[in-house]
């Protein structure tokens, strides 16, 4: 289900039944943080209040207990999320209702391969990153700014492939990280030496690559979660009343099905190019300056 990028008119109150939005460079700032100064803060929780039934869906490639102190900020608890790039969706109890993984001996293969040309590797299951090897130059720091994105991560991760090979872990993504200006190196090799069944490549972040089971992403999760949704839902949701936000590569995905798209005034080339409408950077709260336009455009 692709909606087509077409012009349309500025967005209504009407017209969104549903606001899905990116987490990292989008509802937080620069700093990983949503203080209640931010303009996203501020319209965000008076959407809650004035049209409480109205869906606000995080989806983002952070796992769910790095987002705890974001949902409780934006009072979503009552709403289903999307992880891990559209590979866990989690409903309103924090149960998974829908989930994927990577195969095993592909993660071993990128591995082996990283490993060779000195790529910090890292693996993600439902509530830890694990750090599989330490890259030439890596003293810890990408694990760090990982960190810095809400993320446990443990280093030193000795037994986890072989978890991994037992069928003891699920290897829901993996992530390479690199230097920014030499990144595109060993994404080059992976995309050599890999079938495009076997993963795929997304970035949010200009020094980690991430891949995540070819056949999920952003956009196959928001059809998954729609689905979901409608089956419950007293009147049944369509993607052209979705609207979505997002600033990296890795969102392109979901505004590919969304009615509305909306790129951060932050965002990838990328994610411009393919966005119907921009906003403000998220440092400015762009997601909140866009969303008063449409709900309260006396106010501004």
């Amino acid at each position: 289900m692709t909606i087509p990028k077409t012009p349309r008119a500025f967005p209504t109150p009407m017209d969104i039944k549903m606001i899905v939005s990116d987490v990292d460079g989008t509802l937080l700032d620069s700093h990983h943080l949503l203080p209640t100064t931010n303009p996203t803060h501020k319209i965000i929780r008076k959407i809650r209040e004035v049209y409480p039934d109205l869906p606000v869906i995080i989806s983002t490639g952070k796992q769910h207990r790095s987002t705890a102190e974001l949902r409780e900020q934006l009072d979503l608890h009552k709403f289903p999320c999307c992880h891990l790039n559209g590979n866990v969706i989690y409903n309103p109890k924090g149960e998974v209702v829908s989930e994927s993984g990577l195969d095993k001996s592909i993660v071993r293969r990128v591995y082996d391969e990283m490993k060779a040309i000195g790529t910090s590797v890292f693996v993600y299951d439902y509530t830890t990153v694990y750090q599989l090897y330490h890259g030439e130059g890596d003293s810890g720091q990408w694990a760090q700014i990982l960190r810095g994105y809400g993320e446990l991560v443990v280093e030193g991760a000795e037994g986890i492939m072989e978890k991994i090979e037992a069928g003891e872990l699920n290897p829901i993504k993996m992530a390479i990280c690199q230097d920014a200006v030499t990144i595109a190196s060993p994404k080059t090799i992976l995309e050599s030496k890999f079938a495009k069944e076997d993963f795929a490549l997304t970035q949010a972040l200009p020094f980690c690559v991430e891949l995540i089971p070819s056949a999920h992403n952003k956009g196959t999760a928001l059809i998954r979660l729609l689905k979901y949704w409608n089956e419950t839902a007293a009147e049944p949701i369509g993607p052209d009343n979705i609207i979505t936000f997002g600033d990296g590569e890795n969102d392109v995905s979901m505004f590919r099905v969304s009615g509305m798209s909306v790129a951060m005034g932050n965002a990838m080339e990328t994610a411009r190019s393919e966005a119907i409408f921009s906003t403000d950077s998220n440092d400015e709260g762009g997601v909140g300056t866009f969303l008063e336009k449409v709900f309260w455009p006396t106010m501004n």
